[in-house]
């Protein structure tokens, strides 16, 4: 059960005072009107009034949020399991309708294959390329480190 001490700025004390003024849970301190609420010794101040009952209504709404969210996982998983069974009634009903299935698995995993080793087969190459590029760079730095020695 929700006791108005759940609700942000009531404390003991609040819920004591809102208690004898019959007011003994957070639905009914929500539904107070805000003059009703002002009437009370200790919350006769319009801002303190005002973020009372907005902390309670908000906090009833944070509740039935998260009562429909719960509503709606329980939903979900029904969905689910009814999707399971009938992706289970859908299977193949005979062997060779089963190995084709299987077949054409096989035939998607060696193209992944190829392609795994053609990108690596790219990556090498392109790795090569750039040794060489590097090297062909230091050359040219020594050859014109030479040349301007010779000058």
């Amino acid at each position: 059960m929700v006791k108005l001490t759940d609700v942000t700025g009531i404390g003991p004390v609040t819920a004591k005072l809102l208690s004898e003024h019959k007011i003994k849970t957070v639905e009914a301190l929500a539904s107070i009107s805000l003059a009703e609420l002002k009437k009370i010794p200790g919350l006769s101040g319009d801002i303190r009034a005002r973020a009372i009952k907005k902390a309670a209504t908000d906090y009833l709404q944070s509740k039935a949020v998260k009562q429909l969210s719960t509503s709606a996982n329980s939903v979900q998983t029904t969905v689910k399991k009814v999707a399971n069974k009938k992706t289970a009634a859908n299977q193949p009903v005979n062997q060779a309708e089963a190995d084709e299935v299987k077949d054409k698995d096989k035939d998607k995993d060696k193209d992944k294959d190829k392609d795994k080793k053609k990108n690596k087969k790219d990556d090498k190459k392109k790795e090569k390329d750039t040794k060489k590029k590097d090297k062909n760079k230091k050359k040219d730095k020594k050859k014109k480190g030479k040349d301007k020695k010779k000058s």
